[in-house]
């Protein structure tokens, strides 16, 4: 067979042979993709799991020590709340007082309930500043007598403990573990020292109300010993290390002597997590979880090794399982390899026997065989290319006249022979003209020039004839450079049915079009009539439900039944318009921007307005810009720039989501530089008011008292300095607030008037109503029943 096929120029005889060998071979990379693919799931299902395992159990460990924690601060507040303590922490404690005995009845009937954290604590006491007693159970006595013979820290002086934990100010305060020295707890005669104990230290101020005033300290032990007893477990079971970590970032306890270092502290923010971090020169499993304690982390470390033993087991496997693969790979790859290539060698045969061949050499089978094709198809396409030259141009000249209405159709010529040269039939005198408009190619191929639009042109016509079921026809016309025409012939069927069937078309259409094709069209769709002037009219029709495109945007379908219902009035009141004006004129941004955005909802959304009540919405809102200006004796050149016309640089723009854009744009810029020209020393402090308003505005008692407490002023001061520098009262800008967001809330029905007053702040209906009528000239009643309803139509 090579002796034959190359006279012919085929040099390569295998070269098929060899390509689909070596496709047979790339299947082998499926072993090794199987392989590395396990390997990786099986790593991260261990590594999660025992992710999953700390978590749970670092969980359990801050359940058990924040309980055991909580039942110390709940013996912490059963003793400092007692009504006889502050009476204690005012008396001298002078041994011949009268009242030294009620530091002993104190310190019998108080001091001596511990609760059930007997096992959890060391011990706890009372120090009184005043006369320096400290009490605990069974002991009085002064504070340098309780340091040298009780109870002392190691490393710390008397004057050290005395002013750092005693006359310090400390709010439920926990301090890092410290050893404890002790000596005779309870019998005097006790000479030798008990062992030393490490402990963390709880330290209450008292009474606690101010940071200045620190009449004494309530001072809680607790053992290190029975909270490592907690972290035995989890420590046995996977060979980790423990850190509690206070908000300051301090060790307040940790099973290992290192400390926890800072590349770890400084990635333990937020809530729980886990991460991955090398310590040491050993990769370990960092995870954390918060503590009912404010700040408070737990942190759990432990080391990688533990668990990836079963992934080194696994991954052995995996090398076994791809060398067993590989191999039976390449002996089906050599099978298959010559069984698909007999057929191919058959049909290169056949060609050779029933042609003679002349061409250029050929690469290999497949293109001999493509050369074979290629060669009678170029013969027919030239024959059908010099028949259809000279149609088309008399057809789409024809069809333009024809769907402007400049001609009629001949409907009396029923077998339509006058038009079959041009390749038309039509099926009966029942017609619809749709208009489609290129918005943009951009998307499509980035170009704008002739090239592509033609091409853009010619795939809508194409995708458009085809789209129409059968037995109905349509026939495309480029009407003009970025516009298209369909005439639309219906075989005879109701008019309900046909409009069914331009429905389908022109949604098909449009989806086919921006989603395969990324072009932005346009369509605009006439009614179905039937009759001698019937494109004429539908065509009018199309025209006019295009000329909605400014209502209803680009990129949108418009039908002429769905404008006939339209209205000719708009939604812009008087107290709209005041309300704009002065949201610009207070500097209010936000609420300019959301203000316009409700304008455009209930004027356009609905799709109910005319062109015509559009622009003169836009005319409307235009002259309240002017009015702004004119009454702030703003330059109009700052906001506009040099030599612009205002209501031309409006309606330059085709739709009214644009002119709404550009109006927007416009108003942000004139309130903007009305803020500007008002900015001078108290910005910032205005500007952190207006934060603090908005992030609380709806709390009940937001108000003058809670703004003057919040920046340290008084209640006069803050209505002076906020009236002057913002141009509106204070209390009236958090009405505004809350009565803007009762109006988002109002869009759901199931909200009763007194739900709305809770949620924005108000404790009373009646107050409520009374502030929404007053800014809005309406009661809330009154407006739900009024203005949802504009926005359930544009819904």
């Amino acid at each position: 067979m090579k002796w034959l096929l190359r006279p012919l120029g085929i040099r390569n005889l295998k070269s098929v042979w060899m390509t689909m060998l070596i496709s047979n071979l790339v299947l082998l990379l499926i072993p090794v993709s199987m392989g590395a693919f396990l390997y990786t799931k099986v790593e991260a299902s261990l590594e999660n799991g025992a992710n999953r395992s700390n978590k749970a159990m670092l969980e359990q460990l801050k359940l058990s020590l924040d309980g055991k924690l909580n039942e110390v601060e709940k013996l912490v507040q059963q003793i400092i709340f007692d009504p006889k303590l502050e009476y204690l922490l005012k008396l001298s404690g002078d041994p011949e007082s009268a009242d030294r005995y009620k530091f002993i009845e104190f310190m019998r009937n108080t001091m001596s309930r511990p609760g059930n954290i007997t096992n959890f604590i060391l011990d706890y006491y009372v120090y009184f500043d005043k006369s320096d007693l400290i009490l605990k159970t069974g002991l009085m006595t002064d504070s340098r007598k309780f340091y040298d013979m009780y109870y002392s820290y190691q490393g710390m002086p008397y004057e050290q403990w005395r002013d750092d934990m005693l006359h310090q100010y400390h709010s439920m305060a926990y301090l890092p573990t410290s050893t404890l020295l002790r000596r005779a707890e309870y019998d005097p005669m006790e000479s030798l020292d008990k062992k030393p104990a490490n402990v963390v230290t709880f330290i209450q101020s008292l009474p606690g109300r101010d940071r200045g005033d620190i009449k004494g300290s309530f001072v809680v032990l607790i053992d290190e010993s029975r909270i490592k007893e907690m972290f035995a477990q989890i420590e046995t079971a996977s060979d980790s290390s423990i850190y509690i970590v206070d908000g300051g970032g301090r060790t307040i306890m940790a099973t290992d002597r290192e400390p926890l270092p800072s590349g770890v502290l400084s990635k333990i923010e937020g809530g729980a997590g886990l991460f991955n971090q090398t310590l040491n020169g050993d990769e370990k499993i960092v995870s954390y979880t918060p503590s009912q304690k404010e700040g408070w982390k737990y942190v759990l470390i432990t080391p990688r090794s533990v668990f990836m033993q079963q992934v080194i087991l696994i991954k052995r496997w995996a090398m076994i399982l791809f060398a067993l693969c590989l191999f039976v790979g390449m002996s089906a790859a050599f099978m298959i390899t010559y069984r698909n290539y007999s057929p191919l060698r058959r049909a290169v045969n056949a060609i050779l026997r029933g042609k003679d061949w002349s061409g250029k050499p050929s690469v290999n089978e497949y293109e001999f065989i493509l050369q074979t094709i290629e060669g009678s198809l170029h013969e027919e396409r030239n024959l059908r290319s010099l028949l259809a030259r000279q149609t088309p141009v008399i057809r789409s000249n024809y069809l333009s006249r024809l769907i402007r209405g400049q001609m009629n159709v001949d409907t009396s010529d029923k077998g339509g022979h006058s038009l079959r040269f041009m390749n038309l039939e039509f099926v009966s005198d029942y017609f619809s003209v749709v208009l489609v408009h290129l918005d943009s190619i951009e998307r499509f191929n980035g170009g704008q020039d002739e090239e592509q639009w033609a091409l853009a042109r010619f795939i809508i016509s194409n995708i458009g004839t085809e789209l129409i079921p059968s037995p109905h026809k349509s026939f495309a016309v480029e009407l003009d450079r970025d516009r298209i025409a369909f005439l639309m012939n219906f075989d005879v069927m109701e008019g309900t049915e046909a409009e069914l069937v331009v429905k389908l078309m022109c949604e098909s259409l449009k989806n086919v079009i921006e989603q395969r094709f990324k072009m932005d069209i346009t369509v605009a769709a006439g009614q179905p009539h039937s009759g001698a002037k019937s494109i004429g009219e539908s065509y009018a029709e199309a025209v006019a439900a295009f000329e909605y495109r400014i209502i209803r945007g680009s990129g949108t379908i418009i039908y002429f039944r769905d404008i006939q219902t339209a209205h000719a009035h708009y939604y812009y009141p008087i107290d709209i318009e005041v309300q704009l004006i002065n949201f610009v004129r207070s500097g209010d941004a936000d609420n300019v921007l959301k203000l316009l955005d409700t304008i455009y909802m209930m004027n356009f959304e609905s799709g109910s307005m005319t062109p015509e009540m559009g622009r003169c919405l836009f005319f409307n809102i235009t002259s309240t810009f002017l009015k702004i200006i004119n009454a702030t004796g703003t330059e109009p050149n700052e906001i506009l720039g040099p030599d612009i016309d205002l209501v031309k640089d409006i309606f330059s723009y085709e739709t009214a989501e644009g002119m709404h854009r550009r109006t927007k744009k416009l108003y942000q810029l004139l309130t903007e530089s009305l803020v500007t020209e008002r900015t001078d020393h108290s910005a910032q402090l205005l500007q952190e008011m207006e934060r603090f308003v908005e992030t609380h505005f709806t709390d009940p008692n937001m108000g003058l008292g809670m703004v003057a407490d919040r920046f340290g002023m008084t209640p006069q001061y803050v209505s002076t300095f906020y009236k002057k520098q913002s141009g509106q009262n204070l209390s009236d800008a958090i009405v505004r607030k809350r009565i803007e967001l009762a109006k988002q809330h109002m869009g759901d029905k199931d909200l009763t008037n007194g739900q709305i007053a809770q949620m924005v702040g108000y404790t009373s209906d009646v107050v409520f109503i009374r502030a929404f009528k007053k800014l809005e000239g309406v009661t809330p009643g009154k407006y739900r029943e009024n203005m949802l309803p504009y926005a359930d139509d544009a819904g």
